[in-house]
């Protein structure tokens, strides 16, 4: 009897410090996750974002150079919302572009020119820049198309945390298609990262995270 109790009383024990050890594994992990998070305003991921160089209809691209409307107060600093996707995409990606349209007009004009709406193709075998640019098109004048090869893309993807990987559709008329990350991030002309807006169906998340880093920026 004596024994039965002396090992309940060790399992217990082990248990006890095994829980000890999986709730510190798991605030940990937490913390891990909330020092990766994307954070908002001007507490910009440090890691990621950077420099960006492809290719458009209107020939090369540079993160660096974009302009803003003409309606842009002079000293302004632009806003990129930057979006990763492919002109294929059945869902995620005409949902998120045409809500960030929205937005836009809802904004005063001044400061709607101060958004610079750049979508990266992660599918350059059937985005050409030609197809970027009548894509792009269907949702505003300023809606910029850019892709590169699947080097260069591959290299910012992973500078700014995007994921991505084709998947092959023998049964579709498409023959593949594109999975990946559906976040809208809003940077600066150097590739600073402001906000990682997660999608979200309808144009609430995007108006609130546009205008607060838009709000933020003032110059």
């Amino acid at each position: 009897m004596r024994e039965e109790k002396k090992r309940i009383n060790t399992w217990l024990m082990l248990g006890a410090i095994g829980l000890v050890a999986l709730v510190g594994a798991g605030v940990a992990w937490q913390q891990a996750q909330r020092d990766l998070a994307p954070v908002s305003g001007m507490q910009a991921w440090a890691s990621l974002g950077g420099p960006i160089h492809l290719m458009s209809a209107q020939g090369e691209f540079r993160l660096s150079d974009v302009s803003m409307g003409e309606a842009a107060s002079v000293g302004a600093a632009p806003v990129v919302a930057l979006y990763f996707g492919y002109t294929q995409c059945p869902d995620v990606c005409p949902m998120t572009l045409a809500a960030l349209r929205q937005v836009m007009a809802e904004l005063p004009p001044a400061t709607t020119a101060r958004v610079v709406p750049v979508m990266i193709s992660l599918d350059p075998e059937r985005d050409t820049p030609a197809r970027l640019a009548e894509y792009t098109g269907h949702f505003g004048p300023r809606f910029i198309g850019v892709t590169g090869s699947d080097e260069e893309l591959a290299e910012i993807a992973r500078r700014y945390g995007v994921s991505y990987r084709r998947v092959e559709a023998p049964d579709s008329a498409l023959g593949y298609t594109i999975d990946h990350g559906a976040a809208l991030y809003l940077v600066s002309n150097e590739g600073r990262i402001y906000d990682r807006i997660p999608f979200t169906p309808g144009a609430a998340g995007i108006r609130a995270g546009l205008t607060r880093v838009l709000n933020e920026t003032r110059e």
